[in-house]
């Protein structure tokens, strides 16, 4: 009986067979792990492929910071103190405030400005827009106070300005007197000589600022601003001296002179006190900044009594 017939020889070739293709298939596997599968041809138009960046590259950045600077500034009360600069009404009292007194000082000090209603007229008393569909030959405005009595008049040929102001003077150039009331009419002819009119609604002038030969100017009506008989200021005065004072801690150099002229000679010593004391309790001055003069002027008509305060 021959070796290689036997049952043995037969399992034996059959396991060297198994053996060598397994050997074969993992030859295989190793083979194809080892090669980069290419997925060109698989790729699809919309897919995104992966890049590997190798190395290093210097990058200067230009780009500015924002740099804001701080809204509360430590050093202003410091700052204050040693910068140049003008004449203030309450300098000597700022100066010689203690340091941990300063921030109350600024929330309750009468040298703010506080907010009123304007009772005043500034500088433009009337301002008019005239405006025709038909052609005007010539035009005139006319200003009148209570008696009925022309104090300005404005005219031309042709077709008015789009803009009429009047400024609060008097056809000499004075100033008009506050406390009086005023209107206006309006007159515009055609070439035919047709009139057209118009009535301006009477206005009260309580009082005006204005300024005169480079001085600031506050004329006010004297009843409006201080009573007649009695100690009391109405509610109504208080808000005109409210507005006087704010106008002169705005425009406030050195001094101011207040000039009271009157119809009664034993009212000027009262209102000298009255104007004084509201003035104090409104602004704080340095002595000798403010100055009262009363002036009687007999035949004045009691209307036209005021204040004149000169702001220097």
């Amino acid at each position: 009986m021959g070796f290689g017939h036997s049952p043995f020889c037969s399992i034996m070739n059959r396991l060297i067979f198994i053996a060598l293709i397994f050997s074969l298939l993992t030859a295989q596997t190793e083979e194809t792990l080892k090669t980069p599968r290419d997925t060109t041809k698989e790729k699809r138009p919309y897919e995104i492929g992966e890049e590997v960046i190798k190395g290093e590259r210097p990058y200067l950045i230009t780009e500015k910071k924002l740099f804001a600077t701080p809204r509360f500034n430590p050093f202003l009360l410091i700052e204050e103190k040693i910068r140049p600069s003008g004449f203030i009404y309450d300098e000597k009292l700022y100066y010689t405030i203690d340091s941990l007194t300063i921030p109350s000082l600024f929330i309750t000090a009468n040298y703010l400005r506080v907010p009123v209603k304007r009772r005043l007229v500034y500088g433009d008393v009337l301002i008019l827009f005239p405006h025709f569909e038909r052609t005007v030959a010539n035009w005139r405005l006319v200003i009148f106070d209570s008696r009925g009595e022309e104090v300005r008049r404005m005219e031309g040929k042709g077709v008015p300005p789009p803009t009429l102001i009047w400024d609060g003077r008097k056809n000499n150039g004075e100033i008009i007197i506050p406390g009086e009331i005023y209107s206006f009419l309006f007159f515009a002819y055609d070439a035919l000589g047709n009139e057209t009119k118009i009535a301006g609604e009477p206005v009260k002038i309580s009082g005006i600022f204005y300024e005169e030969k480079g001085e600031k100017i506050i004329s006010v009506a004297l009843r409006d601003a201080l009573p007649a008989e009695n100690q009391e200021v109405k509610e109504e005065a208080k808000e005109i001296l409210d507005e006087v004072a704010n106008l002169v801690k705005e425009n406030f150099k050195k001094e101011i002179t207040c000039f009271l002229y009157a119809d009664r000679e034993e009212l000027l010593a009262p209102w000298s006190e009255i104007l004084e004391r509201e003035l104090r309790s409104r602004i704080l001055l340095p002595k000798g900044a403010l100055v009262i003069v009363p002036r009687f002027l007999p035949g004045l008509t009691p209307k036209y009594s005021r204040v004149e305060i000169h702001i220097k």
